[in-house]
């Protein structure tokens, strides 16, 4: 008697087939895009680590551009308190040439006016300097204001993700000390004198404020930057392709494939052999 069709063969061949296929078109997806989790069934608790990774790196990415708008804002706000302090320097030196007994009333007339001028222009830079509508010199961003002004530095809610940026105190002529000054006199010029010095060391304690809150956030970017690199790091360990792996394993996967595949067409060639020994006897 003739051998009858094996369907059972066929049916296992088929489903190895497309397990072949199943497989073969997962790690051509590892491959393509570099991520070993390329679908959640692979590692529900890797591709959770994951996730939670790659929020934390985008939320200090973010970070790391917030502490870079930061340090632009104190840079401005140093640049404006360089022109204050060479402007203050300015009036002393003029005061200290109006105190010169040799001169006369019209030579120190004459000093006078760009005094005056200086200080009206250490009036206006302390009113106009801001940064994206924040004005920087007026006493709004002092210790005390109630316009506090934090940097996000971190990914969390609390104080320590935070950096404070009041530490600049006003630096108009009133709270300087040097509103209604002149040199029009000896006496009127030493006083002036007194009172710049006085001005200058106000100034220079808030540039050196500034320059603290500047190195610190020099330090948190780098700090951020490389806890960022870290963090990426330990994403790819968890998700990452190793290439030369998956494509080790793809071509395992394409052999495993072409295997199944010739063994299907062995299979249908002895299944259609035994359908013409059948036909033959029927016949």
């Amino acid at each position: 008697m003739a051998s009858s069709i094996d369907p059972e063969t066929t049916r296992l061949l088929l489903n190895l087939i497309q397990r072949n296929q199943s497989g073969l078109r997962t790690t051509l997806a590892q491959v393509a895009s570099g991520n070993r989790i390329v679908r959640p069934g692979i590692d529900p608790a890797g591709l959770a680590l994951s996730d939670r990774l790659n929020a934390e790196i985008r939320a200090l990415s973010q970070s790391s551009r917030n502490i870079e708008t930061g340090a632009n804002f104190i840079n401005v706000a140093e640049g404006g308190l360089a022109t204050v302090n060479d402007l203050a320097a300015r009036a002393r030196e003029l005061a200290v040439q109006a105190s010169n007994g040799t001169l006369g009333d019209t030579e120190r007339g004459i000093i006078n006016t760009e005094f005056q001028q200086v200080l009206s222009e250490i009036d206006r830079i302390s009113q106009s300097l801001e940064f994206n509508g924040q004005n920087l010199l007026n006493g709004d961003l002092a210790p005390g204001s109630p316009n506090q002004v934090n940097i996000q530095v971190g990914s969390g809610s609390g104080p320590e993700n935070q950096i404070n940026l009041n530490v600049i105190e006003a630096t108009d002529t009133a709270t300087l000390g040097l509103a209604g000054l002149d040199v029009t006199t000896v006496n009127n010029a030493l006083t002036a004198i007194g009172s710049i010095d006085t001005a200058l060391g106000t100034i220079n304690q808030t540039r050196a404020n500034v320059g603290s809150v500047s190195n610190r956030l020099a330090a948190t970017a780098g700090v951020t930057r490389e806890t960022i690199v870290n963090l990426a790091a330990a994403e790819e360990e968890i998700a990452g392709t190793d290439i030369a792996r998956a494509i080790s394993q793809l071509t395992q996967e394409l052999t495993r494939l072409e295997t199944s595949i010739r063994s299907l067409g062995i299979q249908n060639r002895s299944n259609e052999n035994r359908v013409g020994r059948l036909l033959n006897i029927n016949t």
